[in-house]
């Protein structure tokens, strides 16, 4: 399995340090921008409501062939109730805004433009909150697919 894409599949926030910065925008990008993050906000929300229900393997068939290539569905799975398991039920989820990176491919992630959905959780098992980050990437055919989950 290709090291890079498995860090992309376990979401390694350490690989995110190394994101080029954005450039600035012209106040109609931003607006654009603004809105393109509200719709990413939602579908994250969809997404980790989707992983609460157990339909952690839907989650995965809605995902970018990149993310396929890396963990199969049945791994993916695994590893995403492995990690919830001992949290408990998830209550109280802060969405706490949305990140935009962009990979020339020299690192350990592939090329390419990706958006991080973080969320601040309480869950019914942990004594403090813990951090769910969703992560989409721009696919080729210029779609925003679902590419990465993790909890920590």
């Amino acid at each position: 399995m290709n090291k890079r894409l498995a860090a992309l599949a376990l979401m390694s926030m350490a690989a995110l340090s190394h994101a080029q910065p954005a450039p600035s925008l012209t106040r109609e990008q931003q607006a654009g921008l603004d809105k393109q993050d509200q719709h990413i906000a939602q579908m994250a929300d969809v997404i980790v409501k989707m992983i609460d229900q157990n339909k952690t393997g839907e989650v995965w068939d809605a995902g970018s062939a990149v993310a396929k290539k890396v963990i199969s569905r049945e791994d993916f799975v695994s590893k995403v109730t492995r990690d919830r398991a001992a949290l408990g039920t998830p209550g109280m989820r802060m969405p706490m805004g949305v990140k935009h990176l962009h990979f020339d491919g020299t690192g350990n992630m592939p090329a390419g433009w990706f958006m991080s959905v973080s969320f601040d959780t309480q869950f019914s098992q942990a004594r403090q909150s813990a951090r769910e980050v969703v992560t989409f990437m721009l696919d080729p055919d210029r779609v925003w697919r679902f590419v990465g989950y993790s909890v920590r």
